[in-house]
């Protein structure tokens, strides 16, 4: 066996090692959801780096409105107000009594106020923007690896 062809091989099999140990410290999302209420959300989450990739893929962002819970490890980004039914949904709490289902009913019929909507559309400008940069900064991302995987092939 020539000298190339088991540097190859000691290559493939250092990346399978790394891989392996790495696994399991991969925070990225990819064919997921990543759920936000606020644009200031969204922010904080897609700051969180992944310690194997570096920047995280954050799968498909979805707004949802404030009653639904984001997803557990984001939990601590979500800068609601306390909602019985983001609780329920969460499974931390029972069912909703008669007088809070009233109350999540009459601040859902608050989100379609014309002032709702005007925030609602403000924020998502800002949206757009985070989108903007965190698609752009895939792309560079994406850019340098595969500029680095040629470079590994050429060894």
């Amino acid at each position: 066996m020539g000298l190339p062809i088991l540097k190859e091989r000691v290559r493939t099999l250092e990346r399978k090692l790394l891989q392996a140990q790495t696994a399991s410290k991969c925070t990225c999302r990819s064919g997921q959801e990543t759920r936000y209420h606020h644009a200031a959300e969204l922010a904080r989450i897609s700051k969180m780096r992944c310690a194997v990739h570096g920047l995280r893929d954050l799968g498909d962002i979805t707004w949802v409105p404030q009653d639904l819970p984001l997803r557990q490890e984001d939990q601590d980004f979500c800068s609601c107000p306390p909602a019985a039914v983001r609780d329920f949904l969460q499974g931390t709490r029972g069912p909703l009594s008669r007088e809070e289902h009233a109350e999540a009913c009459r601040v859902w019929d608050l989100e379609f106020t014309e002032d709702a909507q005007e925030r609602f559309c403000t924020d998502q400008v800002q949206v757009r923007q985070l989108l903007q940069q965190y698609e752009g900064a895939r792309r560079r991302a994406h850019a340098g690896s595969s500029a680095m995987s040629r470079q590994d092939k050429r060894g």
